[in-house]
């Protein structure tokens, strides 16, 4: 049996959207003159058909195995994929993240009372929810309080994913929350930051979140109702134009004026909009409810959205903070990436995210 060596050899993340599968394998390596750092092994994605998936609840369980199946073997001319080992996501949709603080030392903190607290915050029954936690630490004073950032999914909601998982014939490492996969590839992870916080903005095309990141830690995320998805359903009904010319449209214009369809700016706009009051509420909602927090300066962005012409731009003008597209691939510490591999990494955060732990999962940490 393996002794030193990674006993998950081969382990990759498997990101499950409503509309789309992603796939991210990579491959730890070591430079002597620079260290650690990953390779790109695999890269790969499969649409789903509508309704298998929806609003992160898989409603056709079977077909969702197949797609896997279809997808780690010779799907697009590629090698099968031969590990069984898999690091899978939890929706956003279902889930829920948030930085607690308990009245009690961290070595006396049991999981009876994380429970418990945890109860006054979750928006739904503990009784049906499968919660997991873990003691941050920090700079800060403790002054007789622990913080614990807990993250819960309804049980039938692991229970599916876990289900179609084992119907496809892979065994996963751990389900994990959307939107810790995100902040682990987007967060620079060698960085710092004092006296200020993160944020990122993932705008999907199913779903997008915002998450606030400081002092070290994930402090919340949030759900928020704009999407690709809901864009091009606007599009659709207010140019009275098929879905694709309305995705055609939007990645091509952004936020431009189109000649030949006056009103396509102004519905953009419109959901921008939303977007922009949406994520305003949310950063208010940090600086009123939590405590002695850093002010967010910087917002960065991942998901397929934000490479959308000018929302950057827009948002910075609008929110006064700075905000620009991240760069999913760079805690992979791989030189390799140019420009264009930035922006193809956008849509692929959270998968990045899944594989960069499932790589770590069996190896043995020095010191």
């Amino acid at each position: 049996m393996p002794f030193l060596q990674n006993p998950f050899s081969g382990a990759f993340g498997l990101h499950l959207c409503d509309s789309v599968i992603k796939l991210v394998r990579l491959q730890k390596k070591w430079h002597p003159k620079n260290g650690d750092y990953f390779d790109v092994v695999d890269i790969r994605k499969t649409s789903l058909p509508t309704g298998c998936i929806a609003n992160g609840e898989i409603q056709q369980k079977e077909l969702v195995s197949q797609k896997i199946k279809l997808l780690i073997s010779k799907e697009g001319g590629k090698k099968p994929i031969k590990s069984p080992w898999v690091v899978v996501n939890l929706p956003v949709s279902k889930t829920f993240l948030k930085l607690i603080r308990i009245k009690s030392q961290p070595e006396l903190i049991t999981t009876e009372a994380v429970y418990f607290e945890a109860a006054k915050h979750l928006p739904f029954d503990t009784k049906d929810v499968a919660i997991d936690w873990q003691i941050i630490t920090d700079n800060e004073k403790p002054n007789g309080f622990t913080k614990v950032l807990i993250g819960a999914a309804p049980k039938n909601i692991a229970d599916s994913y876990l289900s179609v998982i084992e119907d496809a014939g892979l065994y996963p490492l751990a389900l994990e929350i959307e939107d810790l996969s995100i902040a682990r590839s987007m967060i620079t992870a060698k960085k710092t930051y004092q006296n200020e916080a993160r944020a990122i903005l993932d705008i999907g095309s199913s779903r997008s979140s915002i998450i606030i990141y400081d002092k070290g830690s994930i402090q919340f995320s949030s759900l928020i109702n704009v999407c690709g998805d809901l864009i091009d359903t606007t599009l659709t009904q207010r140019l009275k134009i098929d879905r694709e010319t309305a995705t055609k449209l939007k990645d091509k214009n952004g936020l431009t004026y189109d000649l030949n369809h006056p009103l396509y700016l102004k519905v953009v706009n419109d959901a921008i909009d939303n977007l922009i009051e949406e994520i305003k509420n949310i950063l208010i909602f940090y600086k009123n409810h939590f405590n002695n927090p850093n002010p967010v300066t910087h917002i960065t962005m991942s998901g397929g959205l934000s490479a959308m012409k000018n929302l950057d731009k827009l948002l910075s003008k609008k929110l006064r903070v700075e905000t620009a597209p991240g760069n999913a691939w760079k805690n992979l510490f791989n030189k390799k990436f140019n420009e264009d591999d930035r922006v193809k990494g956008l849509p692929f955060a959270a998968a990045i995210g899944l594989a960069l732990r499932a790589t770590e999962a069996g190896w043995f940490k020095k010191g």
